[in-house]
């Protein structure tokens, strides 16, 4: 299949029922902005979701996305400003979202891993971060913010037929 864009091309690992999806993405953003911008709720909200609650480890918050879905997460570690991982609930089992960030020369790199995915949903989530992450790329670079949709639903396309 192709898609009007090319893909993110994550990582995609699989053991069993259980798929891995791992980003690793450069900003031409600092290190210090990035982590900011993928852990601060006024600017999570302008590019991925809403978020509510506190984010120390142990702790809740609730994920505000715009399709009425509203996942209530737990912070399973923080080391700021370089790691951030929770659990993000589903009916089949919690998997597991990381976001680790480190400098990379005049910019950074974001390392985002969704773990303990199930095959039926591996695709749907890989296309859901591929679109969010260049909502980031827009984000951190101050220009208006491209259609999630269009390139979500294309986007999964694309995973769905690369999962198999």
């Amino acid at each position: 299949m192709t898609t009007p864009f090319a893909l993110l091309d994550p990582t995609i690992t699989t053991d069993g029922e259980s798929v891995e999806v791992r980003f690793e993405q450069h900003y031409d953003s600092g290190a210090a902005d990035l982590w900011d911008a993928v852990t601060d709720p006024e600017r999570l909200a302008r590019w991925f979701a809403p978020v509510e609650g506190r984010f120390g480890v142990g702790e809740a918050f609730t994920i505000c996305f715009d399709d009425g879905d509203v996942p209530e997460c737990r912070v399973i570690e923080c080391v700021a400003p370089q790691r951030f991982s929770f659990e993000w609930p589903h009916a089949s089992g919690a998997t597991v979202v990381t976001a680790e960030v480190r400098p990379d020369g005049d910019g950074s790199v974001l390392v985002l891993t969704h773990a303990r995915l199930g095959r039926s949903q591996a695709a749907g989530y890989a296309a859901g971060w591929d679109a969010y992450l260049r909502l980031l790329t827009d984000h951190l670079a101050g220009r208006e913010p491209q259609n999630w949709w269009e390139h979500f639903g294309a986007a999964q396309k694309a995973y769905a037929e690369r999962l198999g």
